[in-house]
């Protein structure tokens, strides 16, 4: 954990002043309490005066410690703010340069944890979890090197009890952390599941197959809560594992204090020192002990941040400027784990074409989609642009993608559009405002450009919110669009808006629709019909429909699902 807060913060000389003057301030803990067994000796030993050295020198050292701490807080906030910033610059970068093969559920949904909210607690994360850490550890071992000249076996017993107890906590951590991991496996399977029925709704009524749908479901809530039951009952052992070493600890302290006083190596003032200063020892490592779960979670915020800053970024190449020929041979992508999302993909799309891309859930539409926005990549085949083959970075630069759903940061609409191409001028915006039926949108709102988005502008339908997503795949310069599931949430109306607005610039792109319904087949050149991550039917609505293959039983599936009502 600390190689991985010295790699993400950067900043060697923060890093070590943290470590310094938390350590610092557990050295002068360790010496006040130290002071206790010469304080408490002339207080209660027959010589009040003698006392009040030691006391100021107590007091003197506690307001020492304070300060200390309030330095280290300081050095602590800037590592927890620097590990933030790295989380927010490299995560996104990840996410669009990791392999497609590496880039696994699980790992996406812990990186949208990562940037949504581990970030942020790991601001004060290191403080209130890293801090404690390193002062028991230094607390308990300075404290040992001070009680030798007091009583050498309690100072053994104190490293071998502090140590016990770590140890201890470590099981504990690993047997906690074994389970939460087979716990977000099981959530990550049981939020698949839910979102491939709700999508597949329509097909599997009309198909009558709702009921297999649903025993997947159930399949994966009875998974997810038998590992829920498991983290649980993996926890209970981990706290007993912790409290029984915890009782044997304070038993031996208890035991090697009697022994010294039985002897005569201590009085009974040295002994009621010590039961207070071993108490210090047990309550440094009851404290780490109440972070366990803080500190899982921040040792892996800060493991999943050091792997994505080692992710090699991928450079987006300068838009060619003209509307490509675009071809695929031979395409195939292949997951990790041997699981096929696309196998020998022949394509060829033409400028100023419309490609809608059609099939059941699963089949390999947005795989594709992907690969051609140079987003996934491809493990065999190859892409070209006007007969050039297009590395990953090209394909980006050379492709605009709307996503399924449009995601708007906190700004106004202007903001939006100008993040992706900030030298737009005014009349550049009302251009791209009327290409992608944005306009009308901006008519309704009284502040139109600067209309507040995201977390302040929760007042935008969905098909506005649409419109923008499109407005901005139009900002970037660029000759291929890429539109994915863009009207999947949308009612009639607002999908028809959508769709006209793609078929207003059909002629400056080469353009590729995957959607599962059918108002976009009205504006197609040509349908791929996709199925097990190959394409089984290539041609016209028309061509397809005569064929009478899966593409005219697709269609018949989403008329009968557009007409179907609850009785």
């Amino acid at each position: 954990m600390f190689s991985d807060l010295r790699a993400v913060c950067g900043d060697d000389r923060t890093f070590w002043a943290f470590l310094t003057l938390v350590s610092l301030s557990a050295l002068v803990q360790a010496s006040a309490a130290l002071t206790l067994f010469p304080l408490l000796g002339g207080l209660f030993g027959g010589d009040p005066v003698s006392a009040w050295p030691w006391l100021l020198g107590f007091l003197a050292l506690i307001a020492c410690a304070w300060g200390i701490d309030i330095l280290a807080s300081h050095r602590g906030l800037d590592l927890g703010l620097a590990f933030m910033r790295a989380t927010h610059e490299h995560s996104p970068r990840a996410v669009t340069s990791w392999p497609g093969s590496e880039l696994t559920a699980a790992r996406t949904a812990s990186l949208r944890t990562l940037v949504s909210s581990g970030a942020n607690e790991a601001t004060s994360g290191v403080i209130l979890m890293i801090g404690p850490v390193i002062t028991a550890f230094v607390f308990t071992f300075a404290l040992a090197i001070g009680l030798l000249w007091v009583d050498p076996g309690i100072a053994v017993l104190t490293v071998i009890g502090g140590l016990v107890l770590l140890g201890a906590l470590r099981a504990g951590m690993h047997m906690e952390t074994r389970a939460e991991e087979a716990l977000t496996r099981a959530n990550d399977e049981l939020d698949d599941r839910l979102f491939e029925f709700a999508f597949a709704q329509p097909s599997l009524r009309t198909a009558r197959r709702a009921s297999a749908g649903r025993a997947l479901v159930d399949d994966a809530i009875y998974t997810a809560r038998g590992r829920a039951l498991k983290l649980l009952l993996w926890q209970i052992p981990s706290d007993i594992l912790f409290g029984l070493v915890l009782q044997i600890v304070l038993i031996g302290f208890g035991s090697a204090t009697w022994l010294a006083y039985d002897r005569g190596s201590l009085d009974a003032i040295g002994a009621a020192a010590m039961v207070i200063v071993l108490l210090r020892v047990v309550e440094q490592v009851t404290v780490v002990s109440g972070s366990v779960v803080g500190l899982l979670g921040l040792s892996r915020s800060l493991s999943l941040t050091r792997e994505a800053m080692t992710v090699d970024p991928i450079v987006n190449a300068t838009s060619r400027g003209t509307t490509p020929h675009l071809t695929a041979t031979g395409l195939g992508i292949t997951f990790d784990g041997g699981t096929t999302g696309l196998e020998d993909v022949d394509l060829e799309l033409a400028p100023g074409s419309v490609t809608v891309v059609i099939g059941r859930s699963g089949s390999g539409k947005t795989t594709l989609l992907r690969a051609l926005a140079g987003l996934s990549t491809p493990t065999g085949g190859e892409i070209r642009l006007d007969g050039s083959v297009a590395d990953t970075g090209e394909l980006r630069g050379n492709a605009a993608v709307v996503f399924q759903q449009t995601t708007l940061g906190t700004g106004t609409i202007r903001d939006s559009i100008l993040a992706v191409r900030s030298e737009l001028s005014a009349d550049d915006l009302d251009l791209i405002a009327s290409s992608s039926g944005l306009h009308e949108a901006l008519d309704k709102l009284p502040k139109r450009w600067n209309t507040p988005v995201g977390e302040l502008g929760p007042t935008l339908s969905g098909g506005e919110r649409q419109r923008v997503g499109i407005a901005r795949a139009l900002a970037k310069p660029a000759g291929v669009l890429l539109i994915d599931e863009a009207t999947s949430a949308l009612d009639n109306r607002n999908e028809r808006a959508v769709i006209d607005a793609i078929g207003a610039i059909r002629d400056r792109y080469t353009t590729v629709i995957v959607t599962h319904r059918p108002a976009a087949l009205e504006i197609a050149d040509r349908v791929l019909v996709m199925e097990d991550g190959r394409i089984i039917e290539n041609g016209t609505p028309e061509e397809l429909t005569a064929a009478g293959g899966e593409y005219a039983r697709l269609v018949e599936e989403w008329r009968d699902s557009a007409a179907w009502r609850v009785g």
